[in-house]
């Protein structure tokens, strides 16, 4: 695949997912609600995209330990962000970047990062007059995530199922305990839990040409405060797998990933998806594992198979059928010599849909993938 080598600018994949809804709404009364989307006379269950996005990366932190850490995390006027630019010693300091940090790398961030506050001299005496007022200003760090989730929708609609729940098994521990006063008996506390139990899609994208590269902007003062400590600063970045470029005069540090070191956290994306994600909530453990994962390589990073898997209302069914159609027909996905860098797995619990042309063995799919990268 040499000459589709430099047109892979995205990778998209669509998971379905057998699981009870784990991720709940706000409570009313005594009732635990699901979340829930309307779609014309049809309500759908939903987990948010905020939920699956945080079991991915707690996978990848549990799976690969040393590659995905959790990142130092500070609180700014009540917000808690990624400390990314912060006071140290008097001196402004960059703690994390992309290079050092998967987790900014593949998810984004928005961070203030607080410059040094002007003081007046420590040694005025309060009768001398008031000191100057302390002043602390901020620059704004944002980054788009180069790997964006959907919502995890229920493909089925919600019937209204609820169950009701009490704990009998601790009161009757209590009301069993030899030093309980006499005739003195705990009750139950009764609750209900609107419940699902579905299939769920959610679709994944990783933006190649934002992957593994960052760049800040300054203002002269900001740059000046930090150029003390950039030579071992950008020795750092060159140990942990990249490279830095400080222009002091811009005002700009432009961060970008070695190429072993962005494919190596590509794959390892795809390894936990494909394998499944740690998800359990109140001693429910599903897990988000794929009854059926579709992945290819696209010329632009967008979530190509996500409105061809839906529930038919007509039917009553799932519908795959549009899915061949995509394949076929779609010129973002990567082709050569008849060979088209898609692969679909568990598709055989799937009905309705043939994927001509893709690549059916995993590892010839990530070999593929490595080579157009």
């Amino acid at each position: 695949m040499n000459d589709t080598k430099n047109n892979m600018k995205g990778i998209t994949g669509t998971v379905i997912f057998e699981s009870s809804a784990l991720n709940r709404d706000q409570s009313v009364g005594n009732i635990t609600t699901l979340k829930k989307l309307s779609v014309g006379t049809d309500s759908f269950v939903f987990l948010s995209r905020p939920w699956v996005t945080n079991k991915l990366f707690s996978t990848l932190a549990e799976i690969y330990p040393d590659s995905w850490k959790l990142g130092e995390l500070t609180s700014s006027k009540g917000v808690i962000q990624h400390r990314l630019l912060d006071t140290q010693d008097k001196e402004l300091k960059i703690f994390q970047d992309i290079v050092r940090s998967a987790e900014l790398d593949a998810f984004g961030y928005m961070s203030t990062a607080a410059k040094p506050k002007k003081r007046g001299k420590d040694t005025q005496k309060e009768e001398e007059g008031p000191q100057e007022e302390d002043k602390s200003s901020s620059t704004t760090l944002s980054r788009k995530a180069a790997v964006s989730l959907t919502k995890a929708i229920a493909l089925y609609p919600w019937r209204g199922d609820m169950s009701f729940y009490a704990n009998h098994a601790f009161v009757s521990r209590m009301n069993a305990s030899t030093d309980r006063t006499a005739g003195k008996l705990e009750t139950p506390n009764p609750y209900s839990r609107e419940e699902d139990y579905n299939l769920f899609k959610f679709s994944f994208t990783i933006d190649l040409t934002r992957f593994g590269k960052d760049l800040w902007v300054f203002d002269e003062a900001t740059m000046k405060k930090l150029s003390g400590n950039l030579k071992e600063f950008e020795e750092e970045i060159v140990k942990a797998g990249g490279k830095v470029l400080c222009d002091t005069k811009a005002g700009s540090i432009y961060f970008e990933l070695n190429k072993e070191k962005k494919i190596e956290r590509v794959l390892q994306i795809l390894d936990v998806i494909k394998n499944g994600l740690l998800a359990q909530c109140a001693g429910e453990n599903y897990g988000i594992l794929p009854s059926f994962m579709i992945v290819a390589g696209l010329k632009a990073p967008v979530p190509l198979f996500h409105p061809d898997i839906y529930f038919d209302k007509g039917s009553g069914e799932l519908s795959f059928s549009s899915l061949s159609r995509t394949i076929a027909q779609n010129d973002y996905i990567i082709r050569e010599n008849g060979t088209t860098l898609v692969h679909a797995s568990g598709k055989e619990k799937m009905a309705g849909w043939k994927a001509e042309g893709s690549i059916e063995d995993w590892k010839d799919f990530i070999d593929k993938l490595k080579e157009c990268m």
